[in-house]
């Protein structure tokens, strides 16, 4: 499993085989923040060309100041792009990403991840484009948390 985070000319490339990086000290727990996110459908629901029964979309989400989006994570691929706004990224107990404007990151499928704005006056914005076969389940929440939609589908159509 790969987490590919790709910023200007640079690419970072993670990978499950890589050593785990060492930690002299237990990092401390930040206190718990609101989990909170808006989403917008830019592009909807619509085939690939040229990819037989694939589907694609794209959605713009604001995680407000001071927020997290909830821990989640997806049956297809994920591409984010950051629009505005500065956080970091939490992706399957990896090293957190930096979040600013321009970082583009992959996120492949079954990968759990939580979006953090650790603004206290500015959103944090970013696209999210979804490629994958049509009639995926989107979206899967972590267990123990509420299925929420913040306003986009959690499926991409048979067709």
């Amino acid at each position: 499993m790969m987490f590919r985070l790709f910023s200007g000319a640079g690419l970072l490339l993670l990978s499950a085989a890589m050593p785990a990086m060492a930690a002299t000290e237990a990092p401390s727990k930040p206190p718990a923040k609101p989990m909170e996110v808006s989403c917008n459908v830019l592009l909807p629901p619509a085939p690939v060309p040229g990819l037989p029964g694939t589907m694609r979309m794209v959605e713009k989400l604001t995680v407000p100041a001071g927020s997290d989006a909830h821990r989640h994570k997806h049956d297809i691929d994920e591409m984010m792009e950051v629009v505005s706004g500065s956080g970091r990224l939490s992706v399957d107990g990896k090293p957190d990403v930096e979040l600013k404007p321009g970082v583009v990151v992959e996120i492949p499928p079954g990968m759990l991840h939580q979006q953090h704005n650790d603004s206290d006056a500015e959103p944090l914005v970013y696209t999210a484009t979804f490629i994958g076969k049509a009639g995926a389940h989107m979206l899967t929440r972590y267990n123990g948390e509420r299925d929420r939609s913040a306003g986009c589908p959690h499926t991409l159509p048979k067709k």
